[in-house]
């Protein structure tokens, strides 16, 4: 079977992405808690440790990331803020480049989550909507970079219960509507992750090549084998764009 790194494998996603794929792809499940697929990504020499065994990768799933700090971008301690855009961003895109570099010919297929701040902004995430939307042009360069040899796209899952959801349950009323959203969440159970497992299947599909530098909404998005040829003929499509009333215009 073809081998597929996941990250963040301990999280709700990672861990429920990690048993589904398991039948159908070799999973290398890696995260802070497993002494033989260990990384933490604010230690590059632990990265660099992990990397020796990556070889004959052929997919990436990126669900690792930290969310805080939570809080008024001036009132927030910088260098927690900047350890967010190391571990999220920099130290993986460290990652990245090496895995590239050491699976030439065996790397297809990359994937990363988008999370909330990236279409939208977002007040007291700002290290994390700033270490995410990154993330996204990262992606949509390299889509440029390796097209025809490498697909990159993101996933915006929707609002899953999660680690993270329940750090902004934990910040309390001071976060006002995020609060209470969380809260509806932890006690619902959030959107459905079934609807991420099929976009991550399709992805993963020799079927689906040349489908790269897009960001899907799994909630939302209307996506298949049945369509996808037709959404690769759209560069604009699933794409984060300018309105300017000219090249986009806003939707009436």
């Amino acid at each position: 079977m073809k081998k597929v790194i996941i990250l963040g494998s301990s999280g709700e996603l990672g861990n429920y992405l990690s048993l589904k794929l398991s039948k159908s792809y070799d999973i290398i499940a890696v995260n802070r808690n497993d002494s033989k697929n260990y990384i933490d990504f604010s230690d590059r020499k632990s990265i660099t440790k992990f990397l020796k065994k990556s070889k004959d990768t052929f997919g990436l799933i990126n669900c690792y990331g930290i969310q805080k700090p939570i809080q008024n971008f001036a009132e927030s301690d910088f260098e927690k803020w900047e350890k967010n855009i190391y571990v999220n961003f920099i130290n993986y895109s460290f990652f990245l480049q090496n895995l590239i570099n050491k699976n030439k010919s065996s790397l297809k297929k990359v994937i990363s989550f988008s999370g909330g701040g990236v279409t939208f902004p977002r007040k007291n995430f700002s290290a994390y909507s700033v270490s995410k939307i990154s993330l996204y042009k990262l992606n949509e360069t390299l889509a440029l970079e390796f097209e025809g040899k490498i697909d990159f796209n993101i996933i915006a899952p929707g609002v899953i219960k999660s680690k993270m959801i329940q750090e902004i349950a934990d910040h309390g009323e001071v976060l006002g509507s995020e609060y209470k959203d969380a809260l509806k969440t932890l006690s619902s159970g959030g959107q459905s992750k079934s609807k991420v497992l099929d976009i991550c299947r399709l992805l993963l599909s020799r079927k689906s090549d040349g489908f790269t530098g897009r960001l899907i909404a799994a909630q939302w998005d209307n996506i298949s084998l049945k369509n996808i040829h037709n959404i690769i003929n759209d560069k604009n499509l699933f794409t984060l764009k300018r309105i300017d009333n000219k090249y986009f215009n806003e939707k009436e």
